[in-house]
């Protein structure tokens, strides 16, 4: 269940609608940066497996969004339930991907921090086994994993050499 006052239960329910629409069936890399772009805080700070912890919309495009969506292109998601409590929201969800010629579902929660109804903060938590599993498996997939992969550490041996 969702608890807080009436405006924290209210912008928790727009926020998983927007993430929930975002998700659905993108388009590609552009068109779901720009979906979330306009919802999320432009500090905006995101934590998950995998990957390094990205701050600011700028960082989550380039260490986040264009080398997720170049090894798996029609990556989207499903929401399966979510609640909330003061400005905290989680969401259940699956996120399905096709490697090779198999589809791939792995469950994923996301926890929120909104600040006016904007979310400031998502740290996601996910096992990457069944996707790891399924690239390993499917030597046709690599050659794309591995173009993500690399987008990766350029970006990060950027943001190094740029401190």
């Amino acid at each position: 269940g969702s608890s807080g006052t009436k405006e924290q239960v209210d912008a928790a329910a727009v926020w998983v609608s927007e993430f929930a629409a975002g998700w659905r069936d993108p388009a590609g890399p552009e068109e779901f940066a720009a979906h979330f772009e306009a919802i999320v805080d432009p500090d905006f700070r995101l934590v998950q497996p995998m990957l390094p912890t990205v701050n600011g919309l700028g960082q989550w495009r380039e260490g986040f969004v264009r080398p997720t969506f170049a090894a798996l292109p029609d990556l989207r998601a499903e929401v399966d339930r979510w609640a909330s409590s003061g400005d905290t929201v989680y969401i259940e969800f699956t996120m399905i991907a096709t490697v090779g010629r198999r589809e791939v579902r792995w469950p994923a929660v996301d926890r929120f921090t909104l600040r006016g109804g904007r979310p400031v903060e998502r740290v996601s938590y996910f096992d990457p086994l069944p996707l790891a599993g399924a690239v390993a498996r499917t030597p046709r997939a690599w050659p794309r994993f591995l173009r993500g992969q690399a987008m990766q550490l350029r970006y990060l041996l950027r943001r190094r050499s740029s401190r």
